[in-house]
């Protein structure tokens, strides 16, 4: 069976780690990967059903267990900070916050993980490459 090229981007400690196994297996690198792959899903075949059911349970719940279930927080926290609205039902087009209504946290994966912190403590300031140091001297106590 013919093996499509497509590279993939590691850190070259585990470059170094997959060339060296390789060698000592006596298997060719995309082998060895290959094998590798197929046995970390096969290990964690019962994780992978679980989140594949939990994604299905929040697809089911409506809007706003879907949304819960992107930012990893609770429906209640959902609702808390003022749920989706019947004006957003089935709305992709972004709409801008109003007072009553929370926006979402920019930065956030929609695939984040899906812990129970609320969304206030994973929110995380915008941070860009261009940040520029503070010209003022730290306060002396």
């Amino acid at each position: 069976m013919s093996r499509a090229q497509s590279p993939i981007k590691v850190h070259e400690a585990t470059k170094e780690k997959v060339r060296y196994a390789a060698l000592m297996s006596g298997l060719k690198q995309a082998e060895l990967v290959e094998r590798a792959v197929d046995e970390y899903v096969d290990r964690h075949r019962d994780h992978f059903a679980l989140r594949m059911e939990r994604a299905q349970q929040a697809l089911l719940g409506g809007k706003t267990s879907v949304l819960a279930y992107s930012l990893g927080v609770e429906e209640a926290d959902v609702q808390r900070l003022g749920g989706v609205s019947s004006g957003q039902l089935g709305s992709r087009s972004p709409r801008r916050a109003t007072s009553n209504q929370a926006s979402s946290p920019e930065g956030q994966s929609a695939r984040g993980s899906h812990s129970t912190a609320p969304a206030a403590v994973k929110a995380k300031p915008n941070s860009t490459s261009r940040r520029r140091s503070s010209t003022k001297s730290p306060s002396v106590a």
